[in-house]
């Protein structure tokens, strides 16, 4: 299959269940189409028959679309869950769009780019492999194989005159915000005022982080509450090299 087809109904999935931040919600995609999400121990207390069925076919994930239910072996790395439930979710939503099965590695280039789309790994300013495996939340395999191929993807676009095709157009388009006027691929919750902030890996608002004076001194604050925001935002910032 055309690689670029694919991306076409990634961003149709993205639009269909509002994906609006990365890293995006695995299990909520899937719980959007109808599915019902397992664990291979709890499909064995529902059906032997079904986790036989699924276990032995995948040491990762399954979805079976008669019982719309996909299950996933718990006990791998987290990051290998989500993966796996993308390759899952290319199965459902891709198979039934074009009416035959996907080839595993065209369910894997689903997985990597609704995962991580090498649009937001250039506008996230991820440096290297370590950025995307962290921001995205993936493997650092599959961080490397991402990170790798939107190398490839920018070199295309500077080749062409920093011209957009018409996937990427539709991509930038649904996650620009119109509040902001940027492309936002990421959105939080500030946890000490409370207030919507994009773009950062953060969890605090810039507002809160000026407040908190994190390059002055850090405890120089009587308020108990202002303390602890400080001494966090102090450990962050020295594990983050920023101080």
């Amino acid at each position: 299959m055309d690689y670029f087809t694919l991306k076409k109904y990634i961003i149709e999935v993205y639009k269909y269940c509002n994906v609006q931040s990365f890293p995006i919600d695995c299990f909520d995609l899937l719980k959007k189409y109808g599915y019902m999400v397992l664990t291979y121990d709890e499909l064995k207390n529902i059906s032997s028959e079904l986790y036989e069925l699924c276990s032995s076919y995948s040491e990762d994930a399954m979805s079976h679309k008669d019982y719309k239910i996909a299950a996933y072996n718990s006990s791998q790395p987290y990051t290998r869950i989500r993966f796996s439930l993308m390759h899952e979710l290319a199965h459902i939503v891709v198979e039934k769009a074009i009416g035959r099965n996907l080839t595993e590695g065209e369910a894997d280039f689903f997985a990597s780019n609704i995962l991580a789309p090498r649009m937001a790994i250039h506008y996230s300013k991820c440096r290297n492999t370590s950025d995307v495996s962290r921001f995205f939340g993936m493997s650092k395999e599959a961080a490397e194989y991402a990170y790798e191929n939107y190398i490839s993807w920018y070199k295309f676009i500077q080749r062409n005159n920093n011209r957009m095709t018409t996937l990427d157009r539709a991509m930038y388009y649904h996650f620009y915000d119109d509040t902001h006027k940027k492309f936002v691929y990421c959105r939080k919750e500030c946890r000490h005022c409370g207030q919507e902030f994009v773009n950062s890996e953060w969890r605090i608002c810039e507002k809160c982080k000026r407040i908190a004076e994190i390059r002055g001194n850090m405890y120089d604050s009587n308020d108990a509450d202002m303390k602890m925001l400080n001494k966090w935002i102090y450990n962050m910032s020295k594990k983050q090299g920023i101080l």
